[in-house]
């Protein structure tokens, strides 16, 4: 009985130091990948690259734990099947109702790395036209000529027009 449960607690430190140990391989991994092995220069650049690591390093993070959970719960007795089912099917309707949103986050993405406009352009989108003041992931704010602040959800963002002088600031000769 003692064995049994001190062969469970070793399995159980086991799994989390490997989960621990690939994180930091794979965490390295992509840190190489991400910032290659020469300098970057662009400062621009860098802060896009510090924003995608750690975004990926959240999603490795979570995925290595996550599966080491269930190989924890399945040396200690658990049955996984009904957890599983129950995640493909909470997944399944978590996507129903997430489309937009990950429309916006996926759009945001692209927006934020293919530089489409950055914070200080004077874009026009639709109707809709101001400045830019804030990107995020899941959406874009616009100031307009009154001051309004406009929000606008990524996934909505089809077309923009990049206006080259911002009508808002006055030039001085």
């Amino acid at each position: 009985m003692i064995e049994t449960i001190l062969n469970k607690i070793f399995f159980t430190l086991l799994y989390l130091f490997f989960a621990f140990l690939s994180t930091l391989i794979i965490k390295k991994v992509f840190s190489i990948i991400l910032f290659g092995a020469h300098k970057i220069q662009s400062e621009k650049l860098i802060k896009k690259t510090k924003t995608l690591k750690a975004f990926i390093d959240s999603l490795i993070y979570i995925g290595v734990y996550f599966i080491a959970l269930f190989f924890i719960l399945e040396k200690w007795g658990v049955n996984m099947t009904p957890f599983l089912t129950g995640a493909g099917i909470l997944g399944l309707t978590f996507s129903f109702g997430a489309q937009s949103l990950a429309k916006d986050l996926i759009s945001g993405f692209f927006i934020i790395f293919d530089n489409q406009f950055e914070v200080g352009d004077y874009i026009k989108v639709g109707t809709l036209e101001g400045e830019v003041k804030k990107i995020t992931l899941r959406q874009t704010i616009l100031k307009d000529k009154n001051g309004n602040l406009i929000l606008i959800p990524n996934s909505q963002i089809t077309s923009v027009v990049k206006i080259k002088k911002n009508p808002n600031k006055s030039t001085q000769i």
